[in-house]
């Protein structure tokens, strides 16, 4: 097996057996970058030197016994929202272009001292608003499976990054979906941990009260290892649970476990081989011990609408209050975001606190299902990736529809209650695309979420690496 598919847990056994250096990884992953991103368009920035002279001090520490953490000498790519001090911080804008970010934002820095090495910065849709990763201007990722689709978004090029084998971890945001969408579009895995398990300090927000920075790796022990070295307590971002972080180990087992299967939660009827991958998922888990629970949840169809209002007016708070560029330096956005920010600007304070009101009732009625399972489990999508030539259409089971619809109708709720989601893949669609399921849980209870994964992976057919990766 080559360097560039170990991934982050069997790179850390490989250093502690002495079968590679940190150096050694580095260097191949930054050959993937050369050798592919020209075709995918992963990163913004690829921070070759720097990368480089990080991981020679990583193998000389480990030459003299030393390890500096639990992510030592491990490659990471971080989404652009992020600050990484000295690389282009743009958070995918033109309008912001020529800053460069003066510091690394605080889950950065949590993994560089746990030992991870940085070796560039990924594109995401601008400012985080969007599911496609797609700009007319600064560049856009492709899917490694087919590049004539979208990787998702808005985490897409540490998404795509990931699955065509330049690097084993990555760093992305969740507010609406954009950990889960790319990674089930790319076939790998991603976590939403609970609201406030992770800092935002140093990362540009879309909306600050949905906003959830989180780990996305090809595996669930890979997420559990990159979540427990950036969350915990930041006096810095009073949003911060101070709570200690999750384990970093990962239990595969589904046995006994209850996972809830709530019809109610599926809003729109799946592609006919979407849910015939579903139910199979649903067979496998049961066989292997999983104790399924039909439920209801009536009322929500209410989820998205009270999402989309507190997005929007804390989106066009962000832009025009905080960040003071929107409708000053509107002309800079693309189409697509300033379409969005314009529809923004009508939402009222009377709707936006109406909105928290329903949030608080819908979340007190969601967290009455953990009193009879201990996760739930949904699709992440009611069909597939749509195509860069037509970004903004797709297809569910009911024929042509609107992308944002046929992904986000099963993506916002574990943001608006910010509840801990873990996406992991579930084979391929019959277009040879990847897709995958979520399981839900509880507040704080990242680790029976990725145990349940765990599980569930194990169980379920692996979509591998995309054909490109071979290369």
């Amino acid at each position: 097996m080559d360097l560039w598919q170990y991934s982050a847990t069997q790179l850390l056994h490989a250093y502690r057996r002495g079968e590679a250096s940190p150096l050694e990884v580095v260097e191949s992953s930054l050959r993937r970058i050369e050798l592919l991103d020209h075709s995918i368009g992963a990163f913004r920035e690829v921070l070759h030197e720097r990368a480089v002279d990080e991981a020679r001090r990583r193998s000389d520490e480990l030459a003299r016994g030393e390890w500096a953490g639990p992510l030592h000498g491990v490659p990471v790519a971080i989404k652009e929202l992020f600050d990484v001090g000295g690389a282009v911080g743009c958070y995918g804008s033109t309008i912001l272009l020529d800053r460069i970010a003066p510091s690394d934002a605080a889950a950065v820095a949590r993994w560089r001292e746990a030992g991870a090495i940085v070796v560039g910065t990924t594109r995401s849709h601008e400012f985080g608003w969007g599911i496609t990763t797609q700009h007319a201007t600064l560049g856009s990722t492709l899917n490694p499976w087919n590049t004539d689709r979208v990787p998702g978004g808005s985490s897409g090029g540490s998404a795509a990054a990931l699955a065509a084998g330049m690097v084993p971890l990555a760093l992305g945001s969740d507010t609406g979906g954009s950990i889960r969408i790319p990674a089930c579009f790319c076939g790998i895995a991603g976590i939403k941990p609970t609201y406030g398990r992770v800092s935002k300090r140093g990362a540009v927000s879309l909306a600050p009260s949905l906003d959830h920075p989180g780990p996305l790796a090809r595996t669930v022990p890979d997420l559990a290892i990159g979540l427990a070295a950036m969350a915990g307590y930041d006096p810095s971002d009073p949003s911060t649970l101070p709570d200690p972080p999750p384990s970093d180990s990962v239990k595969h087992s589904l046995a006994g476990v209850r996972v809830g299967l709530v019809a109610d939660l599926h809003p729109r009827p799946l592609r006919s081989d979407h849910q015939a991958r579903f139910d199979a998922a649903t067979d496998a888990m049961s066989e292997a011990g999983a104790l399924l629970v039909d439920l209801s949840f009536p009322g929500a169809e209410e989820i998205r609408p009270t999402f989309a209002t507190i997005q929007m007016a804390e989106a066009h708070q962000v832009h025009s209050s905080v960040m003071g560029i929107f409708p000053r330096r509107a002309s800079e956005y693309g189409a697509d975001v300033r379409g969005r920010l314009e529809m923004s600007a009508d939402i009222s304070l009377a709707g936006y606190l109406s909105a928290l009101d329903a949030k608080r009732a819908l979340r007190h009625r969601f967290d009455r299902l953990f009193d009879e399972v201990d996760v739930v489990m949904t699709p992440i999508t009611a069909g597939g990736p749509s195509t860069t030539s037509e970004p903004d259409l797709s297809s569910d089971g009911a024929g042509e529809a609107p992308f944002r619809d046929v992904v986000m109708d099963y993506t916002v709720a574990q943001d608006l209650f910010g509840l801990p989601v873990c996406a992991v893949p579930n084979g391929r669609d019959s277009d040879g695309l990847p897709l995958g399921l979520q399981l839900t849980g509880p507040g704080r209870s990242e680790n029976a979420v990725m145990d349940a994964a765990a599980g569930a992976a194990a169980v379920v057919p692996s979509p591998g690496f995309p054909p490109i990766a071979g290369l």
